[in-house]
Parts: C-alpha cells; structure tokens; sequence
C-alpha cells in the first residue's frame, strides 16, 4: 500500500527518450567530426613539402668550431673528464706511479752507491732504502691489479 502511492507520487523516468537524444547527439557529433578531417585534412603534395629538406641550409649561419670560448670549453671538459677519470679509477695512478718508481729508485739507489764512494756512511742506507721502496712499490701495484 505504502509502495502503491509512492509510485503514485513519482512519475516515471522518461529512459527511453532521453537515449533517443543521447544517440542523436552523438550521431550529429560524428557527423561534425567527419567535415572537420575532411576539411583539415593535409593533402599529400602538401606532406611531401613540408617534411623535405630542401629549404635547410647547406652551411651554418655560425661556424662554433672556430669560436675561441667553445674549443676552451672543450680543451677545459676534456682536461676535467681525464681528472675524473683518474680520481674514479685510482689504479690508473698507482700503475703511472709504478712505472716511474723504476727511474727514480734507480737513480737514487745510484746516487746512494756514489754517495758511500765519496765516504759518505749514509749513502748505503739510501740504496738499500731506494730498492726496499721499489720493492714495495711494485708489491702493492700486483696486489692492486690482483683486485
């Protein structure tokens, strides 16, 4: 009964009308749609045109590689990507200084052995010090290529 004269209350939703205009309006939105691709369409020629590489030109408006701040930008990178280089891989420093310690343990080991010649007591100490050095150096450099 309460049911009853609440439907009597309410009207009844016009459902089917409403989808009648919902599909009207989306019929005549397609319809829009389709004059608008046909008239925004491009025409072929017109593609071909716009993507051709004939109106670039041939050489630069400015020539960078003969600007003096950009090859100091480059010389300053470059020196700045080897000091990188060196400080991320610090084996590459240890085998430079390996392969000089070579050099400079000889010539000091010699110049200990002239040293002890011209009377000198502290010049074996300089020897033996220079290739007891070496050794080590070259110690730590296989241990570190080992790595």
């Amino acid at each position: 009964m309460f049911l009853n004269k609440l439907l009597a209350v309410v009207e009844p939703v016009p459902v089917a009308g409403w989808l009648a205009e919902q599909r009207e309006t989306i019929r005549k939105a397609d319809i829009l749609l389709e004059e608008l691709r046909k008239i925004n369409a491009p025409k072929p020629e017109t593609v071909k045109k716009m993507y051709e590489a004939s109106n670039t030109l041939k050489d630069p408006l400015i020539d960078m590689g003969n600007n003096s701040f950009v090859q100091g930008a480059q010389r300053f990178f470059s020196y700045m990507d080897t000091t990188v280089n060196y400080i991320t891989h610090p084996v590459l420093i240890l085998n430079a200084v390996a392969g000089a310690s070579y050099w400079i343990c000889g010539l000091i080991c010699i110049a200990g052995i002239l040293y002890y010649v011209i009377g000198h007591d502290k010049g074996v100490k300089w020897a033996g010090g220079s290739l007891l050095g070496y050794t080590l150096i070259q110690i730590v450099n296989s241990a570190a290529g080992l790595l």
